[in-house]
């Protein structure tokens, strides 16, 4: 249903791959949302660290999850890796997958009921995206969370009735939160310092991850902070790693660090 894109990706796109061929040091991929793309990728951006054999890490056949590194639109060359994609961007990419594939279902189960041709509504969605909103996922997700973008899109009343109908029946909202109150306290001289410090870096850990996470000051010694991510699972292992980063490094600086969920 969804077309492949014409052109190139731009250099730093996460983009799906699939392994074609695997030579000694050289992995050589076909790009999945782009028409008549093929990358490699150099055993050097397999992973960090010695490889013994590329093939402990891909296999011909499957799908990878790849950065552009470099790309030449002169020869067709485009210069992937696959060890420098963090795991908030494999993440973000593959809900993304997820997403537009539920798109897909929804859009022929409104075309079934409704006896349209899917393929005619997904392309009059995607001649509605805009920069803000770039694919039809994005949309649907908007519509799921509670906008209202679909009576501005000017179709007709059945169809618009029927996606938003199903949308929200099959969308999740995007975004669910943990919300921890924090008590951290260090008796040094330099003690304040210590606390900006430990949260400093947490707020740092969290863009290297690229999970969503902000921290509020409350009154001494109380802190604020909020999590979150799109998927429950998701959202406990960020929680739990983001408090034990905390945890240790307030306790490097001799501090004391207590957690306990807001009481409602």
């Amino acid at each position: 249903m969804q077309e492949k894109k014409k052109g190139f990706p731009e250099e730093g796109e996460i983009v799906v791959c699939m392994v074609r061929k695997i030579q000694r040091t050289t992995v050589f991929v076909q790009l999945e949302e782009y028409e008549h793309k093929e990358g490699i990728i150099h055993i050097s951006e397999i992973s960090p660290g010695r490889i013994r054999t590329i093939r402990d890490f891909v296999k011909e056949g499957k799908k990878i999850i790849c950065k552009v590194l470099r790309k030449n639109e002169r020869y067709g060359n485009l210069d992937l890796s696959l060890r420098r994609v963090t795991t908030g961007q494999k993440l973000n990419k593959l809900r993304e997958i997820k997403l537009e594939d539920k798109c897909k279902k929804i859009i022929e189960s409104v075309s079934k009921q409704l006896k349209l041709d899917p393929i005619k509504i997904y392309k009059d969605i995607e001649a509605k995206l805009t920069e803000d909103l770039e694919t039809v996922g994005q949309i649907f997700q908007e519509i799921a969370d509670g906008e209202d973008i679909l009576p501005g899109m000017n179709f007709d009343k059945k169809v618009s009735e029927l996606l938003e109908e199903t949308i929200k029946a099959r969308l999740k909202p995007q975004e669910i939160k943990n919300i921890r109150d924090l008590e951290l306290s260090c008796p040094t001289s330099d003690g304040i310092e210590s606390i900006k410090k430990t949260l400093k870096k947490a707020i740092e850990l969290a863009k290297k991850k690229e999970y969503n996470v902000k921290i509020n000051y409350v009154s001494a010694p109380k802190y604020n902070i909020t999590i979150t991510a799109s998927e429950p699972r998701e959202l406990e292992m960020q929680t739990e790693e983001i408090l034990e980063a905390i945890k240790t490094e307030i306790e490097k600086e001799n501090g004391h660090f207590d957690v306990h969920k807001p009481k409602k």
